[in-house]
């Protein structure tokens, strides 16, 4: 059985350090988009070409199925606002993340740079009132409300889903008219339909949101919509755990941003080559974002032959762990149910 051990606090900190996340860029036309040279002198982003061209299925897709584990992450998910003294803004981190485990490496002539990509210089385009509630949130981690979803095993949405962590794999399945990509974490899995369907009645929201597909040449693209938002832990991204005592400002992490129902995500898978996927993801809520922004890095390597998903449990409302985690008692509105 694979336990959870996505539970933001002190002992994670130790063992994974904060500012995993990242993103490499490709050669070709970047994406439209806005934003400022990144302070890093990182080169612009520009989606990955490839002249890999998959086999196909019975019904004519582009051929990507099979057992994926996580390509780790060696850059902050965002740029901080204020970076803190004596801290890299965007430092290494997927050393420490995947030491316990042999996990597959960036691609060959990858560049390690941060997860988001535009706008240029990394920093998450939030509006007066988004980031005031973050630092609200990020202000309140000890008081159980206020905690990351995760810790209260609610299902991390999209792109949450995709972001790597250590413990988990991926498996995609293709059917006629259908990819259908399971997660290893929280049992997680989305249909997505390629016929061209409409996405289902603003009212119906769903966790993981209402996902529609289409194939570009060799690309999926996939656009999601109609997400929960009626919790405000669910949060757009976020990779391990943030650091206790970083002022929101200064994370790197993602951590502590709630989207509104305008929220909706479009995702670009790229097979780079038989055994490496390419992710891509454009997040737009108005309500939260001043503008559009984009994440990208290499997500995906083909699980070893011997790789088996197993039984992924999260622990919710486990007071003790969460004592030991992230110094929040909740043992005094925990209720007993017979």
């Amino acid at each position: 059985m694979r336990t959870s051990i996505t539970i933001a606090g002190p002992l994670l900190a130790v063992l994974f350090l904060p500012g995993a996340g990242g993103a490499q860029d490709g050669r070709g036309a970047p994406p439209a988009g806005r934003g400022v040279a990144p302070n890093a002198n990182y080169p612009p982003y520009a989606r990955p070409v490839s002249a890999y061209s998959p086999p196909r299925t019975a019904d004519g897709q582009p051929d990507i199925s099979g057992l994926y584990v996580a390509i780790p992450l060696p850059r902050g998910i965002e740029t901080p606002l204020v970076p803190m003294a004596n801290r890299a803004p965007n430092r290494a981190n997927s050393e420490f993340s995947y030491s316990l485990n042999e996990r597959p490496k960036l691609p060959e002539g990858a560049i390690a740079r941060p997860v988001g990509v535009d706008p240029a210089d990394g920093k998450i385009p939030l509006t007066p009132e988004a980031l005031a509630r973050r630092k609200d949130i990020i202000a309140n981690q000890g008081k159980i409300e206020y905690l990351d979803g995760r810790v209260l095993c609610l299902a991390p949405g999209v792109p949450r889903t995709t972001i790597s962590a250590p413990v988990v794999g991926y498996q995609i399945f293709q059917k006629p008219g259908y990819v259908v990509i399971f997660y290893e974490q929280n049992h997680l899995y989305r249909t997505i339909p390629l016929d061209g369907r409409p996405p289902l009645d603003p009212n119906i929201r769903k966790a993981m949101g209402v996902s529609r597909g289409r194939w570009e040449g060799n690309v999926l693209v996939v656009e999601v919509t109609n997400f929960t938002n009626n919790l405000s832990n669910n949060w757009v991204i976020g990779a391990v755990s943030a650091t206790p005592g970083v002022p929101a400002e200064s994370l790197t992490t993602g951590h502590g941003i709630p989207h509104s129902e305008l929220y909706r995500v479009t995702e670009r898978y790229t097979p780079i080559d038989a055994n490496t996927i390419h992710y891509e993801a454009r997040i737009d809520d108005p309500k939260v974002f001043t503008q559009p922004w984009t994440i990208a890095y290499y997500a995906f390597a083909r699980a070893p032959k011997n790789y088996v998903p197993v039984e992924y449990a999260c622990f919710e409302g486990n007071d003790k762990n969460l004592l030991l985690m992230t110094n929040t008692d909740i043992s005094g509105i925990r209720v007993d149910v017979p």
